[in-house]
């Protein structure tokens, strides 16, 4: 896992609220504060962010982007599709981990908009961070103080970091 941090606050806060506003999966108890909540980047054909979906789902407030970078670009947008035009987001991304394919659907024009404005964002954040190598999953967690990590790459085990991160520890 490749690592860096936004060391700003004030600089942190506008990445967290652009992030906020991309087309995702809301993962998180009702009432979250916005502040305790990751944003992480994901392919669904990924299995990477097949692993860390399975091991943040339900212990850490998580928002999943999802941003089609690996090969067959039609085969993710249709995955992608699927997950966002489900009538229960996370019950849809869980499904298309679990079954590495889950239910795809058409891409509307809406749906690719939201999906190029995702990518869009996601290449941004590398090119302004270029001691970063792009990948997924790439996770923006935020620290107590302020402070905004980010994470790219996922190995078993590194869900504890991602919450001592967003614990402060």
């Amino acid at each position: 896992m490749s690592y860096a941090t936004i060391e700003d606050p004030k600089a942190a806060r506008p990445v967290m609220e652009l992030l906020a506003k991309l087309a995702s999966v809301v993962d998180a108890p009702a009432g979250t504060p916005e502040g305790q909540i990751a944003t992480i980047f994901f392919d669904p054909r990924c299995p990477y962010c097949h692993a860390a979906f399975t091991a943040l789902h339900g212990r850490i407030a998580a928002r999943w982007v999802p941003v089609v970078v690996l090969g067959d670009p039609e085969g993710g947008n249709r995955m992608a599709a699927g997950i966002l035009s489900a009538t229960d987001r996370v019950a849809a991304l869980k499904a298309a981990f679990e079954t590495k394919g889950g239910n795809s659907a058409a891409v509307s024009a809406e749906i690719a908009k939201k999906l190029a404005e995702n990518k869009e964002a996601f290449a941004s954040i590398f090119a302004a961070s270029p001691a970063l190598r792009p990948g997924v999953p790439t996770m923006f967690v935020p620290r107590p103080d302020g402070r905004l990590a980010i994470m790219v790459g996922y190995e078993v085990g590194d869900d504890a970091k991602v919450r001592a991160v967003l614990t402060g520890s």
